[in-house]
């Protein structure tokens, strides 16, 4: 008796995250962390386990998205250079917004107005006016309280710009996290 082929394709593509680089984009000269994944290419075979046929090791810029592969023969060294979260976000802080070593020590604007770092506008200015109303100085009675005001008006400055609050991100390292590929249906 001849038993039937069951036969079928499924590819789907994996991204494992490995870490993070320091690196400026070819495509939008933007300076700053790159995502390091592993990429994985996996092909079920219906009556065949699911094999590996395609790896790769990808950066991707975390300003445009643009990916870009590891050739070959750099992988070696290029993953034995590879940061984690933490230790990308020290190496920016040290080197302070212009590079320049000179990196401002205390709180984030985050930390400043009491907020998390994906806080909406609302949130922002809702936060900024309960702080201000404490350490306005004509309110309170606090010796530091010109100081703090201060603060708390260059962090609602910062935090209000889209744009200002965007480059302010990418000093501190944070950055949205990307997309996840998407299997491609074949």
């Amino acid at each position: 008796m001849v038993m039937p082929l069951l036969y079928g394709l499924g590819a789907r593509d994996f991204l494992e995250p490995l870490g993070f680089v320091l690196a400026t984009c070819q495509k939008c000269h933007t300076s700053g962390p790159f995502a390091v994944y592993q990429a994985k290419r996996k092909i079920t075979l219906y009556a065949i386990p699911t094999v590996s046929f395609r790896e790769q090791v990808v950066i991707e810029c975390r300003s445009c998205t643009q990916r870009f592969a590891v050739p070959a023969e750099m992988r070696t060294d290029f993953l034995g250079a590879l940061l984690d979260e933490a230790a990308v976000a020290a190496r920016i802080r040290q080197a302070g917004p212009g590079g320049n070593g000179s990196a401002a020590s205390g709180p984030t604007f985050y930390q400043t107005l009491q907020v998390d770092v994906a806080a909406d506008p609302e949130v922002i200015e809702a936060a900024f006016r309960r702080l201000a109303m404490k350490y306005h100085p004509d309110r309170s009675a606090d010796p530091a309280a010109p100081e703090k005001m201060r603060r708390l008006l260059e962090a609602k400055e910062c935090l209000s710009d889209p744009a200002r609050r965007l480059a302010y991100d990418r000093w501190l390292g944070i950055a949205p996290r990307p997309p996840a590929m998407r299997p491609d249906d074949v």
